[in-house]
């Protein structure tokens, strides 16, 4: 399961406790040992408590941090946008979560600088959905152009006045998908309908994946800002011109056109590695999870974040291998990893800079940018 970073610390042999840090995407392999005291005998149950805020001196910062007090056999440490939130056993004593707290100090503070930046980064990407928008899509540029289509049904939750919350129903969603279609740029001005299939072989035959030291991590050559190498044109029904919701519409069709496109990247690549890897998956379905590009299952549903439809196509295949390897070994062995180079020799790399990734943020004409 390709899902959220942390770092496992177990306890020493003999003891069932354990200390769990967690943050964004990934999840490096490294263990250190850490013992807690046995849990006291049973009591009577009690009200539970809720959040707690709390401060802890690490290394010299003041680092605040949010306790949950939960019934369960661990100390949970998850960092999220700069912010540390601590989940532990009501029996564990406040100075031993502090001294868990020191234990993983240099940790902690990398991870919460790690997270602010790439909170900033986040939305430093916001997309305002408005005609003539660019965003990322496969590793490139996609240009998005709203084409008024008048044999489409109205949208729904329109009042007499043609004011309201625009929006439309799944079969009218599905038949604006179908309509809106991608172009690619062949020259000055010109442009060739092309499908997303064709667009994805395109944009994985570009240069090789790089890793730069301290800076943004690219797959193929970078796109320069605002310059869009793909347009789409997307279906929307006609609407009156007072109806300022009208963004909102906008943002339904496109968010089902990019899932769409997802779908169709990754159903010609799962039956691909399936291939490679000599296995077979039951089926897939696509995930707007927060804390994991994808996810597999025993019994060989595989989930796809469809988010990953803005990145190159190397990275796409990293998780659709990352996943389909956890057919052969659920967990992160030394096995697993072994078996994910022997298909994807570069994975470590893709890896990396998946890493550092984070999907923009698609937001209509009135939404807050906060």
């Amino acid at each position: 399961m390709l899902k959220t970073e942390g770092s496992l610390v177990r306890a020493p042999q003999g003891q069932s406790h354990f200390l769990q840090l967690v943050f964004d995407f990934l999840s490096p392999q490294n263990h250190s040992p850490l013992g807690l005291p046995s849990p006291p005998p049973k009591l009577p149950k009690a009200k539970m408590p809720g959040k707690d805020k709390r401060v802890v001196d690490l290394r010299g910062q003041v680092i605040e941090y949010e306790l949950l007090r939960r019934k369960r056999k661990t100390i949970g440490m998850h960092v999220s946008e700069g912010r540390l939130r601590v989940a532990a056993p009501k029996w564990v004593s406040l100075s031993q979560i502090h001294e868990a707290l020191q234990e993983k100090g240099a940790w902690i503070l990398k991870q919460i600088e790690h997270t602010q930046e790439k909170a900033k980064a986040a939305k430093a990407q916001d997309v305002r959905v408005v005609q003539g928008c660019v965003l990322p899509w496969l590793g490139s540029n996609l240009q998005v152009n709203f084409a008024m289509d008048s044999s489409a049904p109205k949208p729904l939750a329109l009042n007499s006045r043609g004011e309201g919350v625009a929006h439309v129903g799944a079969k009218t969603l599905a038949q604006l998908v179908q309509r809106s279609f991608v172009e690619r740029q062949v020259g000055e001005g010109a442009w060739a309908r092309c499908s997303v299939q064709e667009a994805f072989e395109l944009e994985s035959a570009r240069a090789p994946l790089t890793l730069q030291a301290n800076a943004a991590l690219t797959g193929s050559s970078p796109t320069p800002q605002g310059q869009a190498f793909y347009r789409l044109n997307l279906a929307l029904p006609h609407l009156p011109q007072s109806v300022e919701a009208s963004g909102e519409l906008a943002l339904q069709v496109l968010t089902a056109v990019l899932k769409a496109h997802a779908n169709a990247c990754f159903e010609g690549r799962l039956s691909h590695f399936a291939a490679r890897f000599g296995v077979a998956f039951k089926s897939f379905k696509l995930s707007a999870a927060k804390t994991r590009w994808g996810s597999a299952s025993q019994s060989g549903l595989i989930h796809l974040n469809w988010h990953l439809v803005h990145f190159s196509p190397a990275l796409m295949d990293y998780v659709v291998a990352h996943e389909l390897c956890h057919l052969i070994h659920m967990n992160h062995s030394e096995q697993f990893w072994a078996r994910l180079s022997q298909v994807m020799p570069d994975s470590e790399l893709r890896r990396q800079i998946l890493h550092r990734k984070t999907p923009p943020r698609l937001l209509s004409l009135d939404e807050s940018l906060n």
